[in-house]
């Protein structure tokens, strides 16, 4: 059966041509389906020939008047001669030109009319459109991809954030903040999250992603991590690794790392090499002002004394221990976090010293909130008041840090009391107040412990008196002192004598208030409240403790830690009111807590903020701190150029000053004097310092010299905001040697004290220059030239408070 549409031949008894798809109509009436093989009546369908007769097509047949297609030979068909014979299960073709004939009405034999039907080309066009078709809809596919449409969200590249922040800042080169980074994500459409790392960038920088790369796709919609710099600092986890595995990172921290010796005594507790203690402590950051000073990193090595690894072994054991190797020892409670309890959590001196038998040793050991009350009492005399509650102890002593890097340490002293478990000395608060008073600091305590010792009222509400582990600190002079319009508390001795006319205010016997403390108010002032592990918080927080809306915020942020201890500062920026006037005597001050004589409870200022992960600060290092200068060096392999290099965060690490690599010369104004200095790529320097000693009609450029030479090394190097790179001189490499002649009077004050050293590239904005030298009119003094930049590389010493020009002889 042929198609009518396209003349494809299809099976008998189709439906649709295999070609086109056309319904296949049967030349009897009806579809193809009608009239299969075998069927009586079924016919070939007859096409219309050009003479107007129809001629049956049979399989193989030729129409007559339908140009023929040639064999492969390329010679046209030859008609065979004979009846062809009709399709299996079909009449006779009663056409003659079924025959072979020429279509001619008798017959007979002559040239045939090969006139065949248009070939069809639908389906080659329907090929071409479909290929079309392919191609477009994956050029289609790869532009939407390329376009994000779909397939996720690329990371981008922070060097093409930086050209639009260049571009945003009038075309100033700038570091990318995390900020800018999470712009960027979000204008995708994706969610951020950004977490604080501690590298050798500044702080606010653009470090990495977390779990991810630049140019990495995310699926649209989800969260990204952002790491941003915290500035330098010792990453948590770093106690317990091994030094080698840690030296890379610390190279890139871009402040000095100082690598230093403690003793362990049980190598297969505590390896050989294991880090066993940091300055920061662990997961703290380098305060500002001690980034000269940088990181110390204690190495375990084999030796005798109180070994590192003592902390973390039961009290009892340690004790022993120690004794039966002639020392004397005492203990002494520390809060410690839920694992370390009755276990030694610290020592003085410090773990890891070189301390020779007989010496006095304090061992101090965990507790939690069940050993506090026990730790503020006094068990070696018989207290008027009952049961010996002390208003101070030196249990919480220690740093606090919280997960923003701000530290609060607390000292102890008076431990070797005859009473008690010692103070918490307290002189300058967080809140501005000096509470040193004629050389004597003031101390932090839990309870009205005024005129004397103890708490003196059971009907007080200081939580050292409750039930819930927990306790108040606070500076002692504020439970009764006052204020007259300045910063400096009055009537710390528990009166308000003095008041704030200078006038005692007695007349006749008869204290005269109004006149004695007019403006006088009380003021908030430092407070703590001191969480151990294990006290009962949640009921704490049900007796209205803290801020009620304080208390609410609380729930919806990450919950506080109680594995560790931790403690809360009360901050005043979240209370509206801050400060009360005093009308009489007995008015009682809200802003500590209830003393069992003047008002009530209720009146107390409710606490805030209430306690979260954020807002706590985690106990992070008890008993007493190393004297890290006076321990020895530890052999500490060094990490080379190629793997310190730029770090994570730009710094260059110890060994990659490549680009402050060159000559630079400081000189005076008449060449009279100068200091030279050659930097290398490894960081190290040398140079020397010239002085003219002219003789009668010599010049200073004709003068014999005296040259004194020196040689260093800086052991750190980071980018600055300008463009430029800040270093750290090692001062103890700085090697001065002596004059030769003894005339030049000073002749290193350009490269010594070797401090803090800048490095600027050509045409910095003197403005830009973050330095404690007078850069610009230095060089205007020695140059005459004005202007707002320089014209080659500087190199400035913030110690010697000299500018060092690059210089090319």
């Amino acid at each position: 059966m042929f198609c009518e549409q396209c003349g494809t031949r299809n099976d008998d008894g189709a439906r649709f041509c295999g070609s086109c798809g056309a319904p296949l109509v049967d030349p009897n009436g009806g579809t193809g389906a009608a009239a299969g093989p075998g069927q009586p009546g079924a016919v070939p369908h007859a096409v219309p020939m050009p003479n107007g007769r129809p001629v049956p097509l049979a399989d193989g047949t030729v129409l007559d008047g339908m140009p023929a297609q040639a064999p492969h030979g390329g010679q046209p068909p030859v008609p065979m001669p004979g009846p062809v014979p009709s399709p299996s299960g079909v009449g006779a073709n009663p056409n003659p030109a079924a025959n072979g004939s020429s279509g001619t009405p008798g017959g007979g034999t002559g040239p045939a009319v090969a006139a065949a039907a248009p070939r069809n080309r639908k389906p080659l066009i329907i090929a071409i459109v479909a290929a079309l078709a392919v191609v477009a809809a994956a050029l289609v596919a790869f532009l939407t991809y390329r376009a994000e449409v779909w397939g996720g969200k690329t990371l981008p590249d922070p060097a093409s954030i930086a050209k639009e922040v260049t571009d945003a800042n009038g075309g100033k080169a700038s570091a990318v903040k995390a900020k800018d980074v999470t712009d960027a994500l979000k204008a995708k459409g994706l969610t951020t999250k950004t977490v604080k790392v501690y590298s050798g960038q500044d702080v606010g920088t653009f470090v990495g992603y977390s779990g991810a790369q630049q140019g990495q796709r995310v699926k649209a919609g989800s969260t990204v991590t952002v790491e941003e710099s915290a500035g330098p600092g010792v990453p948590k986890g770093t106690v317990g690794k091994n030094v080698d595995q840690m030296t890379e990172l610390f190279a890139s921290m871009g402040v000095p790392i100082h690598y230093k010796k403690i003793i362990v005594t049980d190598t297969k507790r505590i390896p050989e090499n294991q880090i066993v203690a940091t300055s920061p402590a662990d997961g703290q950051g380098v305060p500002e002002d001690q980034l000269d000073d940088g990181i110390d990193i204690g190495v375990a090595v084999k030796g005798d004394g109180i070994g590192a690894d003592i902390i973390g072994t039961d009290k009892g054991k340690a004790q022993s221990d120690l004794e039966s190797q002639g020392y004397d020892v005492t203990l002494h409670p520390r809060l410690a976090a839920k694992a370390n309890v009755g276990k030694i959590v610290g020592s003085d001196p410090a773990p890891g010293s070189d301390v020779s038998s007989g010496a006095s040793v304090t061992l101090y050991y965990g507790i939690d909130a069940s050993g506090v009350k026990d730790a503020y009492t006094d068990t070696t005399s018989d207290s008027v008041y009952g049961d010996g509650l002390l208003g101070s102890s030196a249990v919480a002593a220690g740093t606090w840090c919280n997960n923003a890097g701000d530290c609060i340490t607390f000292d102890a002293k008076n431990e070797d009391a005859q009473y008690g478990n010692g103070q918490i000395p307290y002189g300058q608060g967080r809140d501005g107040i000096d509470y040193e008073r004629n050389g004597y600091d003031d101390m932090l305590i839990a309870c009205d412990a005024v005129q004397q010792a103890y708490c003196s009222n059971k009907k007080a509400g200081y939580l050292i008196d409750g039930d819930t582990g927990a306790f108040e600190l606070m500076p002692h002079q504020s439970l009764t002192g006052y204020f007259c319009g300045d910063d400096t508390p009055k009537g710390g001795d528990g009166s308000f004598l003095g008041g704030c006319t200078g006038d005692y205010g007695y007349s006749g016997g008869t204290f005269d208030f109004d006149s004695v403390m007019q403006g006088a108010q009380y003021r908030m002032q430092d407070m703590y409240v001191v969480v151990p592990v294990g006290a009962k918080l949640d009921q704490l927080e049900a007796n209205g403790y803290f801020d009620k809306t304080a208390l609410a915020d609380a729930k919806k942020a990450k919950a506080v830690d109680t594995t560790r201890p931790f403690l809360l500062y009360r901050d005043p920026k979240q209370y509206d009111k801050t400060t009360v006037d005093i009308t009489s005597m007995d008015m009682q001050n809200p802003f500590v807590p209830y003393n069992g004589y003047s008002g009530d409870e209720a009146s107390v200022t409710k606490f805030k903020p209430a306690p979260t992960d954020a807002s706590a600060y985690y106990l992070v290092g008890t008993g007493a701190s190393y004297d890290w200068s006076s321990l020895p060096d530890a052999q500490v392999k060094q990490p080379s150029a190629k793997q310190s290099g730029n770090g994570s965060g730009g710094s260059a690490g110890t060994a990659s000053f490549k680009a402050v690599a060159d000559t630079y010369r400081w000189e005076n104004g008449d060449g009279s004097d100068y200091t030279e200095i050659v930097v290398k790529a490894d960081g190290t320097f040398s140079g020397k310092n010239s002085v003219a000693n002219p003789g009668p009609g010599q010049s200073n450029a004709t003068a014999d010299r005296v040259e004194s030479k020196f040689q260093g090394k800086f052991k750190s190097m980071k980018k600055n905001d300008a463009g430029g790179y800040d270093l750290q001189c090692d001062a103890d490499a700085l090697k001065l040697a002596d004059s030769a002649s003894g005339k030049s009077s000073d002749p290193y004050w350009a490269v010594d004290p070797c401090t803090t050293w800048h490095w600027y590239p050509a045409g910095t904005p003197y403005d830009d220059m973050n330095t404690k030298v007078e850069v610009k009119s230095w060089l205007v003094s020695v140059s005459g030239e004005d202007g707002d930049s320089w014209k080659t590389p500087l190199l400035i010493n913030d110690g010697g408070k000299a500018t060092f020009q690059s210089y090319r002889q």
